[in-house]
């Protein structure tokens, strides 16, 4: 539901002990002031004649593929087949294409081949779209699992008690007894790579280096791009001294999953015993960039690839940064004693590339409970693999997703779903607590304004359905999120980067940073209490394919802690992929599935919201809903 007609439902005399009891975290919500014309922003002028669409064929690493590659470009609406096959450049030309949908397949010998769906524009110039393709052997390929992104895999409440018993025996070091939970919940959920992934952990406690990579192994059998089982399977290969193995795994986790401080660490321990220095030197400084305060063991690995270049005077400003940020600490002591090394020249100077550091599978340090991980990282300290000599520009991108999402959105008046939501707390020690899970049927309104502008308005069985959710703290505004994003007066409220072109499940898309400005009235997230509401600034990033201007993902984290509320850590990631209607005739953009990790008065929780069961009505449909003549105001208006 809209952030004002969610608040304008509120009985207005409730109280304060019933209203007090609900915290709404809206996802989205609707301008807070008239918005402006879209052509204000949608400077991209549309044209109806052929256009020459240039197809580019990227590897894994965002390269262009070395193979010749061959593009058929097909639809249902017209028999012809145009095909090209690249040529310099790796890039294929298919000439006279009229705009509008097609799929576009791509395949090359030795590559496994990809569809994707295309949707051409003309805006006065040749038609750009990249593809990736990877490689058909089976020790190289990352799974491109749509479902994976769709649905989540919900254990039931006995399976998650196993889990967080398991989880305590081994934070206790008691890994037999650990191993013993976790495959017990195996036994019930054969399928489930994390349940592999975590009996491996047990089997590394008890030394069995052989069984746990077994159990990664077959964790990576059910998904390939498990980035968890990834980066411990390389840990064990950089062990055993199979350092082209251990890169393989790592550079797999890191263009599936992007990269994280640890993913880096590891990325740039296994490139210096590679000595592949330049690449390990920029993956460390990354990794201390990223690793807040396990950045000590990645400082002193950063300086020993520093010294094995030869910057000495580079290695010794490492080593007074540790003494400085970490004083009194072993790394600082450490740093210390190298740093006297290096000035006295010893000949002994340069260790053994044996010697560099290795992080355990649970943390570099032990962490304090307050420390444990709990939530992914934040926006800013992750790091996806990005397509070299590929640029984009922002406002290029966003008006032409802007123009896609309305295509599509304004044949249809409304349409439901079904909703299953899990709420969990976390503990301290990251433990989640047994899940409270729900049901509903959920509706989403479609309501044009403003010219081409478009706002949604979302309810849950008919209404809040407050006492139905399973928790007092209640999400809603999944949906608007991304049509939140693209509207023209929210944009004047938010920076845009368009930081280049990376490949997200297995299709190229323009990853775009954003960061909302401190003037900003237009907010994309509210929080709503008893007392008031509150505006919540943002950054973040979003996705959108390169094919047909789709949105992927978004995620967002605070900008800075909201005191009044004590929230200090809101992250969402909401999934969006096609949706089929019509027996596949019609295909639609829509969010898949939600997460939300939340800290709010120094408790931390997980929502999970999957939306499933889509159908569509459209425009000329018998049953209609009126739509507003004018915007929804200001829910600050409306508070009691």
């Amino acid at each position: 539901m809209s952030a004002s007609r969610l608040l304008r439902s509120l009985p207005s005399r409730l109280s304060c002990a019933i209203v007090a009891s609900f915290l709404v975290a809206i996802v989205s919500s609707s301008q807070t002031a008239k918005p402006t014309a879209i052509s204000a922003h949608n400077s991209v002028k549309l044209q109806a004649e052929p256009v020459l669409v240039k197809v580019r064929v990227l590897d894994a690493s965002g390269l262009p593929l070395d193979n010749p590659a061959e593009a058929r470009l097909f639809s249902d609406a017209n028999p012809r087949v145009l095909t090209a096959t690249t040529q310099e450049a790796s890039i294929a030309d298919l000439q006279n294409v009229i705009p509008g949908d097609y799929e576009l397949e791509v395949s090359s010998i030795g590559y496994k081949k990809t569809t994707q769906h295309l949707h051409v524009f003309n805006a006065g110039q040749d038609f750009s779209v990249f593809v990736y393709l990877l490689p058909d052997s089976e020790h190289l390929q990352i799974q491109i699992n749509d479902t994976s992104a769709k649905s989540a895999v919900y254990l039931k409440p006995e399976l998650q008690r196993d889990i967080n018993k398991g989880l305590e025996f081994s934070q206790k070091k008691q890994f037999e007894k650990a191993l013993r939970e976790f495959s017990k919940a195996s036994h019930h959920a054969p399928s489930n790579p994390s349940l592999w992934y975590l009996q491996g952990t047990a089997e590394v406690g008890l030394r069995r280096p052989d069984d746990a990579r077994k159990d990664f192994l077959l964790a990576l059998s059910f998904d390939p791009a498990h980035e968890k089982s990834l980066l411990a399977l390389a840990e064990l290969q950089l062990q055993d001294d199979e350092v082209p193995a251990a890169i393989a795994s790592l550079e797999r986790a890191y263009h599936a999953n992007g990269g994280g401080w640890r993913t880096q660490y590891l990325m740039a321990t296994a490139y210096t015993r590679a000595n592949r220095l330049p690449e390990a030197e920029l993956h460390a400084l990354h990794a201390v960039d990223f690793a807040a305060r396990n950045a000590a063991p990645a400082m002193l690995l950063l300086a020993e690839i520093q010294l094995r270049e030869g910057k000495k005077i580079e290695t010794q400003q490492t080593f007074d940064r540790i003494s400085a940020r970490f004083p009194g600490s072993p790394s600082a002591e450490e740093a210390k004693f190298r740093g006297a090394r290096l000035q006295s020249e010893s000949p002994n100077l340069v260790a053994s590339l044996g010697d560099l550091p290795l992080p355990s599978l649970s943390d570099v340090t032990a962490p304090a409970d307050s420390d444990s991980p709990w939530a992914p990282p934040d926006v800013d300290d992750m790091e996806y693999p990005i397509a070299s000599d590929v640029t984009c520009k922002s406002d290029e991108v966003l008006d032409l997703a802007q123009d896609r999402l309305n295509s599509q959105l304004l044949n249809f008046e409304k349409f439901t779903a079904t909703e299953h939501v899990v709420h969990q707390e976390i503990e301290r020690s990251g433990l989640p607590e047994p899940p409270k899970e729900k049901q509903f049927s959920y509706i989403v309104f479609v309501y044009p304004y403003a010219g081409n502008s478009l706002y949604l308005e979302e309810s849950r069985d008919g209404g809040s359905s407050y006492s139905a959710f399973p928790t007092p703290m209640i999400t809603t505004g999944i949906n608007s999120l991304g049509v939140a994003l693209l509207q023209p007066a929210n944009r004047e409220g938010f920076n845009y980067q368009c930081e280049g072109l990376t490949n997200l499940r297995g299709q190229a898309a323009w990853q775009i940073r954003f960061e909302e400005k401190k003037d900003s009235t237009a907010s994309i997230r509210r929080w709503r209490n008893s007392k008031a509401t509150y505006n919540i600034r943002v950054k973040g990033r979003v996705w959108i394919t390169s094919t047909s201007y789709d949105m992927l993902r978004i995620e967002t984290d605070l900008l800075e802690p909201v005191r009044p509320l004590s929230l200090t850590r809101d992250h969402l990631q909401v999934n969006y992929g096609p949706v089929s209607f019509q027996d596949g005739k019609q295909s639609l953009w829509l969010p898949w599935s939600a997460d939300m990790y939340m800290e709010y008065r120094h408790k931390r929780f997980h929502h999970s919201h999957t939306l499933t069961d889509y159908l569509l009505f459209g425009v000329d449909e018998t049953q209609k809903v009126s739509a507003p003549k004018i915007p929804p105001p200001d829910p600050a208006d409306h508070l009691q």
